[in-house]
């Protein structure tokens, strides 16, 4: 407000401040009563009850808002850590007191992205999309190709498209609903062969240069199962404080061969994101971890449909240390 001239001006002026406050006080607690009512709904709708924090700095990050009555979780907000702890903290696994593997989460909401880092260097193991209705696997990490591994080469990649060429083709390998419980309603995706929108076709690229033999993974179930536990060891206390969260599996069955049989299936891997099931014993908070363990398993029967399926685990890795540092990306496939 420009500065008033004489005495009468100064008067109403300051009458008419005194007034403006208390009418934009008594907005401000409108607002405040009327939008605080679909974070606390949304921030409900996590079917394991998370409640507001003490501080906003650490509070679980609710990201849509889920029916009640379904038993629904918000998925997305369970697969990243939460943004509180993600901005300077990563899990990582430790073998006989060395880091072994790492697990770095960066949430892009601008981009409606999730990064999965999987070394100090910044290469991405997968990255993720998601809209209103799911959440999809957009690229995933390149290893062995025509001889050469590419496990930490930055700029190798595979990429989810349907390969319509529309603005929503990289939207197609279904990886989750945005809501969804446990082992129950909603919980399920089959993902078709490469003759519709939804598609586990994908391209490969090597040095930035997609190549030209496009690929499949015939049909694909994905499917949130219901919940386990882990042990994991937080070490922003003195001395580490080890204690049990609760995991959400995403099981991702692939290269099956009929739709709807998951015997046709050949190999299956198991995601398990983690969320605090109570407060965390060193700050009082609930927290999301992301991912905190991977299994990879391969089917004995090679996908006979019509016995059942043998899963043989082949690899694991298990990221359950809660470290300090983050990091930025270091994307250059696309």
């Amino acid at each position: 407000m420009k500065s008033p001239r004489g005495f009468l001006a100064l008067h109403v002026c300051g009458r008419y401040a005194i007034e403006s406050k208390k009418r934009e006080s008594a907005k401000r607690a409108y607002f405040a009563k009327t939008f605080s009512y679909p974070l606390i709904l949304g921030l409900l709708a996590l079917a394991v009850n998370l409640p507001l924090a003490t501080s906003a700095y650490g509070q679980v990050k609710g990201t849509i808002f889920c029916p009640a009555g379904h038993g629904y979780w918000d998925i997305l907000s369970v697969m990243m850590m939460d943004p509180g702890l993600a901005s300077s903290y990563h899990m990582e696994g430790i073998t006989d007191g060395h880091p072994s593997t790492y697990m770095y989460t960066k949430w892009v909401p601008s981009e409606s992205k999730i990064y999965y880092t999987k070394n100090p260097q910044g290469n991405p193991w997968d990255i993720n999309l998601y809209d209103s209705n799911y959440i999809y696997q957009w690229v995933t990490e390149l290893d062995d190709y025509n001889g050469v591994n590419h496990w930490n080469d930055p700029k190798s990649c595979r990429k989810f498209n349907n390969g319509l060429e529309k603005s929503t083709s990289d939207y197609s390998m279904r990886w989750a609903a945005r809501c969804a419980a446990p082992g129950g309603e909603n919980s399920s995706i089959w993902n078709s062969k490469p003759s519709s929108a939804v598609s586990t076709k994908y391209y490969t690229y090597v040095d930035h240069v997609q190549q030209s033999l496009i690929q499949n993974l015939d049909y694909a179930l994905l499917e949130v199962k219901p919940v386990g536990a882990i042990d994991i060891t937080d070490h922003r206390a003195d001395p580490p404080r080890t204690f049990s969260i609760t995991t959400l599996p995403l099981q991702y069955n692939y290269s099956c061969t009929v739709e709807g049989n998951a015997n046709s299936c050949k190999f299956r891997e198991v995601f398990e994101y983690g969320v605090d099931a109570d407060p965390n014993p060193v700050d009082h908070v609930k927290h999301t971890y992301g991912w905190v363990r991977w299994r990879y398993y391969i089917n004995s029967t090679h996908g006979n449909e019509n016995i059942d399926a043998d899963w043989v685990l082949n690899k694991s890795s298990t990221n359950d240390n809660l470290m300090p540092g983050q990091l930025t990306p270091n994307f250059q496939c696309l």
